[in-house]
């Protein structure tokens, strides 16, 4: 959850919040209780977070997930019970503040005092690294805070060592649990599309990149916030089999008007529409991807099936791209009549997938994904002797 300076009620959270993460280190700086517990922390329970909760072979860590967002609170309380908490009860951050270790996915209030109260943390990131900052030195620092990072393939460790610079010792190239996952769920894809009512269809998710409050990007052509986008997809798709899925980056938020068209549309869906259990299975059930600047291809390339990149434009052009979204050697739609060429494409099974393989090895090398959740149970074991 990111501060957003136009919603009064982020000033109460991040007051509160804020309040009672001061007044739990003062305490348990003087009162030094531990727990066995270990925190998540992240702006959303999804990807590896998601993973590391819900996987029932880290069964045997006792887990629970703290979040900014207290409607996310309110929902996931009722499903998860109090492995739930919220920062607005000091007693959960007290509790919090105990455990043995964090994980989170982006950073961590404090970094530095809270390690003083003899917490290990963790960073497994939400994406492979897709940003070159203009201060290296900045995400460097930010890196050795942490006692390790675990690091999404090979070719994330190239750009942690070689682009960011970051020569760190915690540096773990453990691989992302998520990624497990995506693997060895890729065989229910024909069951998750019976659930939900997709069988015997071509499933395309189109995944963009967070908007950013770009207003050139929320306006362009493809836009998930265009709604003529819709108004051409709805015509492209009438009479066919194929479906359009669209998830949307974390937090960006569509318009009512945008809702009420593809309510009525039986050819196109959003993320929330779907009956999954990850958040990955998305990708899972789909037959294609098409996305514009996001590091979601990346994982897609486990699945082997067809990416396409759409021509968005870059909802953030002052910011440097790290080398996995400068160099995309996929094939591109640039315009309405590749876009349509495209879905005939899908209809007659003649998509291009010809360079997947090659890149797929090229960012993964041999890593074994499906030790990667073994490999964090010994990690987390070992801090419990």
């Amino acid at each position: 959850m990111k501060f957003n300076k136009y919603r009064i009620s982020h000033y109460f959270i991040f007051s509160i919040s804020g309040l009672n993460y001061l007044i739990a280190i003062l305490l348990n700086s003087f009162f030094r209780r531990k727990n066995n517990k270990i925190m998540l922390f992240g702006h959303k329970l999804v990807g590896n977070l998601e993973a590391i909760f819900k996987d029932t072979r880290l069964g045997e860590n006792n887990f629970f997930y703290m979040t900014l967002n207290y409607r996310d609170y309110l929902y996931l309380k009722k499903i998860h019970g109090n492995k739930i908490a919220t920062p607005l009860n000091i007693f959960h951050l007290l509790n919090g503040l105990r455990c043995k270790i964090v994980i989170t996915s982006h950073g961590i209030f404090l970094h530095n005092t809270i390690k003083k109260l003899g917490i290990k943390t963790i960073l497994c990131g939400h994406a492979i690294d897709a940003a070159i900052p203009k201060n290296k030195e900045k995400i460097i620092r930010y890196f050795e805070l942490f006692d390790e990072v675990w690091l999404h393939s090979p070719y994330h460790e190239k750009i942690v060592s070689r682009e960011l610079l970051c020569k760190s010792s915690n540096l773990n190239m453990i691989g992302y649990p998520r990624n497990q996952l995506l693997i060895e769920n890729n065989r229910s894809k024909e069951d998750l599309k019976i659930k939900n009512n997709l069988d015997g269809k071509k499933v395309i998710l189109y995944a963009p990149t967070s908007n950013r409050g770009d207003k050139n990007y929320i306006k362009s052509e493809f836009s998930p916030f265009n709604i003529n986008f819709y108004k051409f997809m709805k015509e492209e798709l009438l009479n066919s089999n194929i479906v359009l899925i669209v998830k949307t980056h974390l937090n960006d938020i569509i318009s009512e008007e945008i809702n009420a068209l593809v309510k009525k549309e039986k050819n196109i869906f959003f993320k929330e529409d779907m009956n999954i259990i990850y958040d990955y299975d998305l990708m899972i059930l789909s037959d294609v991807l098409v996305t514009d600047l996001s590091t979601i291809y990346v994982d897609y390339l486990l699945l082997e099936k067809p990416i396409y990149i759409i021509d968005n434009p870059d909802p953030d052009p002052s910011t440097e791209r790290s080398s996995i979204l400068k160099y995309i050697d996929l094939p591109k739609i640039h315009n309405e009549e590749e876009l349509k060429s495209f879905i005939l494409k899908l209809k007659d099974d003649k998509l291009e997938s010809e360079n997947i393989i090659n890149l797929k090895n090229n960012i993964y090398g041999n890593l074994n994904h499906l030790k990667t959740i073994e490999k964090i149970n010994q990690t987390l074991s070992s801090d419990s002797k």
